[in-house]
């Protein structure tokens, strides 16, 4: 198991300030508007992490050689049964990054990724996550989880639920043996950690 430390700590109060200005982005970037606390109301726990991961392309960079071509799509999946694919399919019609096409591909249980560059793993496969990531751990998909121990298992990003807010946890250990680089402005809304990852 991996040992993580963490090497970036902020205030409560400052930590809730980014989370809060976080959630209202993720709500904008679902409506393709900004948007307002009071007069609209705040996004579900799917619609910001469905928001996440359709925008995490735009602060991430992938090896070129994961692209079969120039215009090759981004391929998000989600493995297992969430809510967050119906999110996903809402927002994802026409959007482009870099280019790129989002495109999603759903996994059934146990169902190996194949070709995506972008793994949501629900927390419905939690008890599958350390096998999955052990298989993944050399390759150049960018993990994002949903439970507690899935940066501990080798996971670059886990989407974690505290005090009724998503907080982004980044194992930056695991993205770099993924050789995935993950953008600055990225990283200065998450709860950076440091580890080796499996």
């Amino acid at each position: 198991m991996a040992v993580l430390t963490r090497i970036s700590r902020r205030s409560p109060r400052a930590s809730r300030v980014v989370l809060c200005a976080l959630l209202v982005m993720a709500a904008g970037w679902i409506v393709g508007t900004s948007v307002s606390i009071a007069e609209e109301p705040l996004p579900t726990e799917y619609q910001v992490k469905a928001a996440f991961l359709v925008n995490f392309p735009k602060y991430v960079d992938w090896p070129a050689e994961v692209f079969a071509e120039t215009g090759s799509p981004i391929v998000i999946a989600v493995l297992g049964e969430s809510k967050v694919i119906e999110e996903i399919q809402k927002v994802i019609a026409g959007r482009t990054v870099n280019g790129r096409q989002i495109v999603l591909k759903r996994l059934a249980s146990g169902e190996e990724p194949g070709v995506c560059h972008v793994l949501f793993v629900s927390a419905a496969e939690q008890q599958h996550s350390p096998d999955l990531l052990a298989k993944l751990k050399d390759a150049s998909i960018l993990t994002v989880g949903e439970s507690d121990d899935f940066l501990e298992s080798g996971g670059i990003i886990n989407l974690a639920r505290r005090d009724q807010k998503i907080a982004l946890e980044v194992n930056l250990a695991a993205a770099d043996k993924a050789r995935i680089k993950i953008s600055s402005k990225l990283l200065s809304v998450a709860s950076v950690v440091k580890g080796k990852s499996k």
